[in-house]
């Protein structure tokens, strides 16, 4: 072993790791600080476009010929 000449294996693994969790830090840092970024809820308030439909027939915003031909739109794809 060369105490004074030079870096061990595990000192250059401690100076890695050390370097990965800062910039590890960093990016979590940057990503928090990011507005609306919000990944947990992310569409999950969101309605499904065939029930936007219905209420949208329920109101009376569409006729029924108008909701069985977008109704198909959906249900096809296109």
């Amino acid at each position: 072993m060369m105490w004074g000449y030079g870096m061990e294996w595990w000192m250059w693994l401690i100076m890695g790791s050390g370097t990965l969790a800062f910039w590890l830090v960093i990016v979590l840092v940057i990503r928090a600080l990011l507005p609306g970024r919000d990944r947990t809820t992310a569409g999950a308030d969101r309605p499904d476009p065939l029930t936007l439909l219905k209420e949208g027939l329920a109101r009376g915003e569409v006729t029924p010929e108008e909701y069985e031909q977008r109704r198909r739109l959906i249900a096809d794809g296109h």
